[in-house]
């Protein structure tokens, strides 16, 4: 019990695994085998148990360097049950490679109704970090609309203020640790907003009080969000990767006209489930997106700051 290999995870293993997804969350897509592991990866095993623990070191110039760590031990586990859980947990923890801390993070990403492995989380002084959640297509966006606003696509005349409204939102979750304004930040945003822009990649939207941008949402369509698509059995997928609202303005109705417009053309194009990551513990995110029709699909939990 310790160190083992992929072949460690038996067809028995990985159907038990499967069963406990179904049981708890239709909507997940199947889980697939564990990968063949890298050079700097380690397999951990025991009765019950499989876990692949990947370790990797953030490029400083990444767009994903200012929501991610330098350093990230990643556990991915099969499990039959709780108890192989919590005993995969304690492995890792003994291994080198787990050293959480600042701008270093150990993580797991779990079912968000399986609640069962709380507690051996919990225990072993882990936090939900971000929640990955799902809305289905033709659900309601609810709260009453800011009438002083209006929302439309946004253009090449909005790229500064699109850029200093996406690094805000960089800035509010770095509160929370699971973010950092890197001095890579405001070039790989900048790239991102031109991506909006061309309307291909990224689509843009964005909410206007008298002639200043007060809200934002950038979206990845089909095609290029499959990274995160996969993980549903609705197709096709898009994921959200940027809402924000001015800090001045929020409360007041901005963030649900943005989300009302965003969702119907989203709907309207035939999108049949949109993705996001919201921060779990920040108190306005998870109220809201709920009110947008989410609803927790995956929760990462972690140890360690980002930054």
């Amino acid at each position: 019990m310790g160190r083992g290999t992929v072949m460690d995870q038996s067809p028995e293993l990985l159907a038990a695994h499967q069963a406990r997804r179904d049981a708890c969350d239709r909507l997940l897509a199947p889980s697939a085998p564990l990968p063949g592991p890298q050079a700097s990866d380690v397999v951990l095993s025991c009765p019950g148990g499989v876990a692949l623990v990947r370790n990797t070191e953030t490029d400083p110039e990444a767009f994903l360097f200012s929501f991610g760590a330098a350093y990230e031990s990643r556990l991915a586990p099969k499990v039959e049950g709780p108890k192989a859980f919590a005993r995969l947990l304690d492995l890792w923890a003994a291994e080198r490679c787990y050293r959480p801390g600042p701008d270093s993070v150990a993580t797991i990403t779990w079912p968000s109704r399986d609640t069962e492995v709380t507690r051996a989380l919990v225990e072993r002084g882990f936090a939900p970090q971000t929640v990955f959640a799902v809305r289905l297509a033709g659900r309601p966006v609810t709260g009453a609309d800011d009438p002083g606003v209006t929302v439309r696509r946004f253009e090449q005349r909005d790229v500064e203020a699109v850029v200093d409204l996406w690094i805000e939102q960089v800035l509010w979750d770095a509160r929370f640790g699971v973010a950092a304004v890197r001095p890579s930040t405001r070039p790989r945003i900048e790239e991102q907003v031109a991506l909006a822009v061309a309307g291909e990649e990224k689509w843009g939207w964005v909410a206007e009080r008298d002639g200043v941008v007060v809200g934002l949402v950038v979206v990845q369509p089909p095609g290029y969000s499959d990274w995160a698509a996969h993980t549903v059995r609705v197709a096709p997928a898009a994921y959200l990767t940027c809402g924000v609202v001015a800090v001045g303005e929020r409360g007041a109705g901005v963030g649900a006209a943005l989300a009302r417009c965003v969702h119907t053309d989203l709907d309207a194009a035939g999108i049949g489930a949109t993705l996001l990551h919201y921060t779990a513990a920040n108190p306005l995110s998870g109220p809201f997106w709920s009110r947008c029709g989410y609803r927790p699909l995956q929760t990462v939990w972690g140890r360690g700051t980002v930054g």
